[in-house]
């Protein structure tokens, strides 16, 4: 069915037609006056030449004559220099005539004047070879016989009728240019007035649309702010949703740690009690609460440093490896872990780029999704481990957050289980969300995995299908250099437990009262002397006061004066001192800290006694370098 078509518009096109058909006449009529002018111009120009060039033939040959007749009668040589330049000349132009020539009656009369000239010039040279004969008579005779001057007539009246007829041609050609060019004028201002009568009828057409937009765009106003009030609203909604989605998100967070942190709170708290109790009556046998007190508060420890390397807080120790090497190690870890009825295939690509990541953690995390990947397996099944090098390219970049485009190593890991559904995968990361009983698991372990990967500059991605599987693929950026070498893990702590020798004294400075008198209990434990302060302004009084401090160790996170700035005064004041510097929260702890205070050590909380005795005693004897990364338990 066709569509009608409103008049306005039907006008404005057939204007819009007129008006191109008019100024596409204009156009070609300036085109062909430019085309003739120029062909008229280039034609002239050649009748022109022509028009020269018999000038000059003729000049020429009556040059010659001239010349002749002045040396019969003077019998001067010199009289004969034009009659011998003529012989020349007259041959070259004779050709340059036949070169210029094209119009046909011009060329028809060329072979004449081509054959008087030739008669000219024999009866000249025919006079002159008596003359130089001495035959003076004869010479005489035949200049008297008027052959000569006969001759001559004729050149001359043939070169004027090719004159004539030159003039002609250039007249016609005059003429056919002012033809064209009224005929052009007489079109050009046909064609401005029909111009003129269009612009008119545009403008008109023009005012009315004019006219017509307003009104339009005065709908569009209305309707515009219509339409900003309901996305407003909108707007208001979508907030409302989602921060109600946080505060569900968060409630989730806190009620998951409540959880587990009761949990492990009971397990300390109960077991110091039965301590207690035991040792209230005197019995000694206590070294099993001892040791489920100290359990419980490992637990808690963990759980923080999940929550950290969820948070993306976590310190790392990283460094530049061949990531075929880590898989191949942890795979085999991996085929020991999840037992016979599980099929462990690993698929290497060669070539593999480098990449600078914590070993322990990567291998920790690979670990971590073969666990899951056997617990969505319960019969069974088949794990893939596969590695490949990869070029991320902007749109897929874009599309994720905290991503660069570039290359990178991804390595998948593949299951053959049940899968998981949308909705799901959409939560999977997100801490205390697991769909396994209750008292199976903490939730706490792709949100570790999604942490860890994306501290380290990478990126995570699920693919599952209920039913068919899942493959979790992770991306490291690719780094270029010389990666380390020897184990991937440090080596095992001593089993001694290095102690003071009752001389070194050690600053301590924390602003949690439990902690700070723990610690102090603790390094008087292990042989040291122990001064103790409330906060970064009381540290630097006791530093003043005691000049025989060996070691100041200080919490980076206090109120007034930090860690940081109490070690930087410290050293400013005592370039000499020891630094050890303990952390809970260890953001800052994974900023090159051993740059900002040179041969400082770092203590991760909460720690044990054995740790607390190594890095003091690492630090005192200047060997930092010797202990495990932060954040790395042997």
């Amino acid at each position: 069915m066709a569509v009608e078509q409103p008049p306005s518009l039907i006008r404005s096109r057939i204007m819009l037609a007129a008006g191109f058909v008019l100024l596409a006449s204009l156009l070609a009529g300036a085109y062909v006056l430019a085309a003739t002018r120029e062909r008229g111009f280039e034609q002239q120009q050649r009748i022109q030449a022509v028009r020269a060039s018999l000038r000059q033939t003729l000049m020429t040959i009556q040059g010659a004559e001239t010349g002749q007749r002045g040396y019969l009668l003077t019998g001067e040589q010199a009289y004969l220099a034009p009659y011998s330049q003529a012989a020349g000349d007259l041959n070259g132009l004779l050709q340059t005539l036949d070169h210029q020539v094209t119009d046909p009656d011009l060329r028809r009369r060329l072979p004449e004047l081509r054959a008087l000239i030739a008669g000219k010039q024999a009866e000249l040279a025919q006079t002159l070879a008596y003359y130089d004969r001495g035959d003076r008579e004869t010479a005489a005779s035949l200049v008297r016989s008027n052959l000569g001057r006969h001759l001559m007539e004729q050149i001359h009246g043939l070169i004027s009728a090719m004159l004539s007829e030159c003039n002609r041609s250039i007249a016609a050609e005059r003429a056919k240019e002012r033809l064209l060019s009224r005929w052009v004028l007489t079109g050009a201002s046909a064609s401005a007035l029909a111009i003129f009568g269009l612009a008119v009828l545009t403008l008109r057409e023009m005012s009315r649309r004019h006219r017509l937009v307003v009104r339009t765009r005065d709908e569009l106003l209305v309707s515009s702010e219509a339409l900003r009030r309901s996305s407003e609203r909108q707007a208001m909604l979508e907030e409302a949703v989602r921060q109600s989605r946080k505060m569900e998100a968060l409630g989730a967070l806190t009620g998951g740690m409540a959880h587990d942190f009761n949990n492990m709170l009971a397990v300390v708290m109960g077991n110091l009690e039965l301590l207690k109790a035991r040792l209230a009556k005197g019995n000694h046998d206590v070294g099993r609460y001892v040791d489920y007190a100290l359990d419980g508060t490992r637990r808690a420890g963990e759980l923080t440093q999940r929550l950290l390397a969820f948070a993306r807080r976590q310190p790392l120790h990283a460094v530049l490896v061949a990531p075929g090497k880590v898989v191949a190690s942890i795979t085999e870890v991996i085929r020991r872990t999840l037992g016979g009825i599980y099929s462990v295939e690993l698929q290497q690509a060669a070539d593999l780029w480098q990449t600078e990541v914590d070993v322990n953690q990567l291998e920790s995390a690979l670990l971590n999704l073969a666990v899951n990947a056997r617990d969505a397996m319960p019969e069974g099944g088949r794990l893939t481990i596969q590695t490949a090098n990869v070029f991320l390219d902007e749109d897929y970049a874009s599309s994720r957050a905290d991503m660069t485009s570039g290359a990178y190593v991804m390595i998948a890991v593949t299951d053959t289980g049940h899968g998981m559904s949308a909705e799901v995968s959409r939560k999977a990361f997100d801490p205390f969300f697991t769909t396994k009983p209750a008292g199976k698991g903490t939730g706490l372990g792709l949100s570790q995995v999604y942490g860890f990967i994306k501290q380290s500059g990478g990126q995570v991605e699920i693919d599952s299908e209920e039913g068919k599987g899942t493959t979790i693929r992770i991306y490291l950026p690719r780094a270029d250099g010389e990666p380390v070498t020897g184990p991937a893990r440090p080596d095992p702590p001593d089993v001694s437990v290095p102690r003071g020798d009752g001389t070194r004294l050690v600053l301590l400075v924390d602003d949690d009262i439990g902690v700070r008198v723990f610690t102090a209990e603790a390094l008087t434990e292990l042989g040291y002397r122990v001064l103790t302060a409330a906060g970064g302004h009381d540290g630097l009084a006791v530093l003043d006061a005691h000049p025989q401090i060996d070691l100041l160790l200080t919490d980076v996170e206090m109120a007034q004066l930090s860690g940081w700035e109490l070690a930087d005064i410290a050293r400013q004041l005592r370039p000499g001192l020891k630094v050890l510097l303990m952390t809970g929260f260890t953001r800052e702890a994974t900023e090159r800290f051993d740059e900002r205070i040179p041969g400082a050590g770092l203590l991760r909380k909460p720690f044990t006694l054995e740790e607390l005795a190594h890095h003091v005693h690492d630090v005192l004897s200047g060997d930092t370098d010797r202990r495990p990364a932060v954040g790395q338990r042997d």
